[in-house]
């Protein structure tokens, strides 16, 4: 047994020290930034962008999601490798020569996962130690008043008024101009602000986008390929501010609420009144929600009142369309998100997708560093 254990450590020793060294390595990275956040502006202006730039370059042209083939291409040969070791079991000799590739499996295994955590590491962990969006558009976040809260949500019901609720139009937009319009859109926002300035890949569509609802995902950027992938099965005014939401995360903003708010901008400067309309649409969600715990029932049914008929539609129909999701594994997913989320220092777990409010009030001067 000591000689077997000898032999192995000898020709897997470079294997080995990979997988051993690399989640340190990665882990000391992550205190580094978190402790000295300059180091981390620092990698998300000048290294992280390397990634999009080549990554991101080669898998942009295909068509598809190549991390969700992937993902089923792994999930495939698992199958099968579990398949073969079962039936193993119960043959001698295929038992014998199934042992022999054991060795080779475990460092195979130690490998892939030792390089899963450092694509996460380089791509997502490291950025989120960087400056936030407030700081690189020049913009306050602070306390803010209801009265405030509500003159937001009031601003935004008059944009969609204005837009008149051109809703139904996004339903005529193929994949390809809706992955240029949004590409575009976050282009031209890289033109008035430098750290939005950059490539851009090709918004990616995933497949089984249904399996993404169930999970309750509206898009995914993927640290392994730097692809902005996105859930085309739900609601059509979700899509433009969705795919923008996930852009953000490629130019090194991965928390939640930058992202989301980088996305508003992105469709509120846009030339189509689809792509306006969809990031009014969910900036309004976040406020309704945040409003909603800030006021009465029937002042907050009075704040539903002025909102445009079809815009009220569009909002049923995207609710309906969620209730039709919820279960376990959505509720599952949620604790998961949450946990992934407070182990990358942001506090408030899933609810720091909510401040994104605050983003918005700051933008638009309703908050107390305003005065």
């Amino acid at each position: 047994m000591y000689i077997k254990l000898t032999s192995f450590f000898k020709n897997y020793k470079y294997f080995l020290l990979y997988s051993a060294l690399t989640p340190v390595i990665c882990m000391a990275l992550i205190y580094t930034v978190r402790k000295y956040p300059r180091i981390g502006q620092l990698y998300a202006s000048y290294i992280f962008p390397i990634f999009p730039n080549t990554l991101g370059r080669l898998f942009s042209p295909l068509p598809f999601s190549v991390m969700e083939i992937g993902l089923y291409t792994i999930s495939f040969f698992i199958i099968i490798a579990l398949l073969i070791i079962l039936l193993s079991i119960f043959h001698k000799k295929a038992r014998k020569k199934l042992l022999l590739y054991v060795p080779r499996m475990v460092i195979t295994t130690l490998c892939f996962c030792s390089t899963i955590f450092l694509m996460i590491t380089l791509s997502c962990s490291i950025n989120y130690s960087r400056d936030g969006i407030a700081k690189d558009i020049n913009i306050v976040p602070g306390m803010a008043s209801h009265d405030n809260l509500v003159d937001l949500c009031l601003l935004l019901i008059n944009d969609i008024t204005s837009l008149d609720s051109g809703s139904t139009e996004i339903k005529a937009i193929n994949t390809a101009s809706l992955q240029n319009d949004t590409k575009q859109a976050m282009m031209t926002l890289g033109k008035k602000y430098p750290s939005l300035k950059g490539y851009y890949p090709n918004p990616k569509p995933v497949i089984m986008s249904s399996w993404m609802s169930d999970i309750d995902l509206t898009g995914l950027f993927s640290p392994y390929t730097i692809e902005a992938n996105y859930n085309n099965d739900v609601v059509d005014y979700i899509k433009p501010y969705t795919i923008c939401h996930e852009l953000a995360h490629l130019r090194g903003y991965i928390c939640e609420d930058d992202a989301g708010f980088i996305a508003y901008l992105a469709c509120s400067h846009a030339n189509s009144r689809q792509m306006r309309y969809s990031g009014t649409m969910n900036a309004l969600s976040f406020v309704l929600n945040a409003l909603q715990e800030d006021s009465s029932p029937e002042e907050f049914q009075q704040i539903l009142n002025q909102i445009p008929e079809k815009a009220l539609i569009d909002l049923e129909k995207n609710q309906d369309y969620w209730q039709g999701h919820e279960g376990t594994i959505s509720r599952i997913s949620e604790a998961a998100n949450d946990t992934y989320l407070k182990a990358n220092a942001q506090a408030g777990g899933t609810k720091s997708y909510g401040r994104m409010v605050d983003l918005l009030l700051a933008y638009y001067g309703l908050n107390s560093q305003s005065v």
